[in-house]
């Protein structure tokens, strides 16, 4: 008779080399774009230089956003670590069955990794909110007839949180010097998202040839504004399936502690039981499953 957990100890080991894959063709196709010339357009060539230092991989991207000032070395070694006692904590409870701690193992390493990269996508669209309300603002300033800098200076004292922060030290570059490239390379390069390469943009035209701003910033606001509008609608639709999922995948680890008080001997039985731990890593790869296509369902994106 085949054993559960070695089926679904096999499995996760596919699924786990499935998304390897695909983090390995991501990474690839960001190397090709790095190496990318621009022989005809120097605008283009003088970006690629500023931000050919870019970190390649998109775990550096993501600490990068989430202003984490260390080494991806060092974060896949802290996973990796908490992976590890995982395995060994579960293997001290069932010691003869490996395939459980092996799939709780990776669920925890691909857990760690999702997190860490909803958290930055979620930053970014804070800061893509954030820099939709400032456009709003530098609108009504420039229609009051206030200038370009002091429309930019408004929205930033106005601002809140990250987008202040970046609209500060982007005026404070451009007073000391910096070519407009270079004074909105930080903002493109850690929230890079539509807003940001739209407003990136705005701004080089801007000072580059002195077009129209209120014009263009209009434009981009409203193309921001309908963005944010659909994928609105898009989340809404798919809220019961995201609050579904977090209360499938939780409920159970809230509600062992609750039965564990109340009944301390309520998990003996299925722990001493034979095929107890067999149970335990079905469950857990069913969950991890679960879980990976309810997320892929739940980032749907316009």
């Amino acid at each position: 008779m085949i054993n559960i957990e070695s089926i679904g100890l096999f499995l996760s080991l596919f699924i786990m080399l499935i998304i390897f894959f695909y983090w390995f063709k991501k990474l690839n196709l960001k190397k090709a774009n790095s190496n990318k010339t621009f022989p005809d357009n120097t605008l283009k060539a003088e970006l690629h230089e500023q931000t050919k230092n870019k970190p390649v991989s998109a775990l550096g991207n993501h600490l990068q956003t989430l202003n984490i000032n260390l080494p991806p070395a060092l974060i896949i070694i802290g996973i990796g670590v908490i992976a590890v006692s995982v395995f060994m904590l579960l293997l001290e409870l069932f010691p003869k069955h490996i395939p459980l701690a092996a799939i709780a193992a990776m669920a925890v390493t691909v857990f760690c990794f999702n997190s860490i990269s909803d958290l930055a996508k979620y930053k970014i669209k804070r800061v893509e909110k954030g820099l939709a309300e400032a456009m709003d603002m530098m609108k009504a300033a420039l229609t009051s007839g206030q200038s370009p800098h002091q429309a930019i200076n408004l929205a930033a004292e106005s601002g809140k949180g990250t987008v202040k922060f970046l609209l500060i030290g982007m005026l404070g570059r451009l007073d000391m010097g910096c070519t407009p490239e270079q004074a909105i390379n930080q903002l493109t390069t850690k929230y890079n998202c539509v807003a940001t390469r739209l407003f990136a943009q705005v701004i080089i035209a801007r000072y580059q040839s002195g077009s129209d701003l209120t014009f263009m910033l209009d434009s981009v606001n409203r193309i921001v504004r309908d963005r944010q509008r659909h994928q609105l609608q898009i989340d809404t639709h798919l809220s019961g399936t995201r609050y579904a999922a977090i209360l499938c995948g939780g409920l159970p680890y809230i509600l062992i502690p609750i039965l564990l008080w109340q009944q301390p001997d309520w998990f003996d039985t299925l722990l001493k039981h034979p095929s107890g731990p067999t149970y335990l890593g079905g469950a857990l790869f069913l969950q991890f499953f679960g879980y990976l296509w309810l997320r892929r369902i739940a980032r749907i994106e316009q």
